[in-house]
């Protein structure tokens, strides 16, 4: 949880003022480089889904997966503020499915087509299930896991060869969560319950391999 990501919060300041979006909160609201780890995110996720909780939730898991360098976030916020309350209404509506239980591909729908598109522009598949991941909040063992380019390549070398790269339909994304779940279950057995491990423990690891891959 205390896995943490750099931020240039002016940056978001400026370019959320600049659009007439709602201004970020908390410690992303600063004038200064930051750093945001999962708990924080987290914490935000345990909110009550509103359209103001909603985008604060979605700005701080974009601020986590981008970074610092934050690669087209001009663009990516123009997708967001040229559909604003749709998004809005979109973000809201997941993220209570999240908190309600609802099947893993329901959520993801409200935020992604059948054919693995984004249905807010620029927020493809990587950001729609980074939302759904922080949604889950704090409380509980993760089932909705961030689901990118280069955990589904790194998972196409280790098992599953038919992955898809790019776009991920509401029935794989499913398959691809309830699979790492396995595999945190069978991991730990292994522990002999010396402890639980976390289905995005396995993530971060797909996620990382790439390194050593190059």
């Amino acid at each position: 949880m205390n896995h943490a990501v750099a931020v240039d919060s002016a940056r978001w300041k400026r370019e959320l003022s600049a659009r007439g979006l709602p201004l970020v909160q908390g410690k992303l609201a600063g004038t200064e480089r930051i750093a945001v780890t999962r708990k924080e995110v987290f914490d935000l996720g345990d909110r009550t889904p509103t359209v103001a909780n909603a985008f604060q939730l979605f700005y701080y898991s974009l601020a986590w997966g981008l970074g610092s360098r934050a690669p087209r976030l001009r663009q990516r916020l123009d997708g967001l503020a040229a559909h604003q309350e749709e998004a809005g209404q979109r973000l809201v509506a997941a993220w209570a499915l999240v908190q309600d239980g609802a099947p893993l591909r329901d959520g993801y729908r409200v935020l992604t087509t059948d054919r693995g598109a984004g249905r807010i522009p620029w927020f493809g598949p990587a950001f729609s299930t980074k939302f759904l991941y922080f949604a889950q909040g704090s409380e509980i063992a993760p089932k909705h896991i961030i689901l990118d380019q280069v955990v589904s390549k790194n998972l196409g070398m280790d098992a599953w060869p038919q992955a898809p790269t790019a776009g991920w339909w509401p029935e794989t994304y499913e398959r691809y969560c309830r699979l790492l779940c396995r595999w945190a279950d069978q991991a730990s057995v292994r522990l002999n319950g010396a402890r639980r491990v976390r289905a995005d423990e396995i993530e971060i690891t797909l996620f990382r391999r790439h390194r050593s891959n190059r």
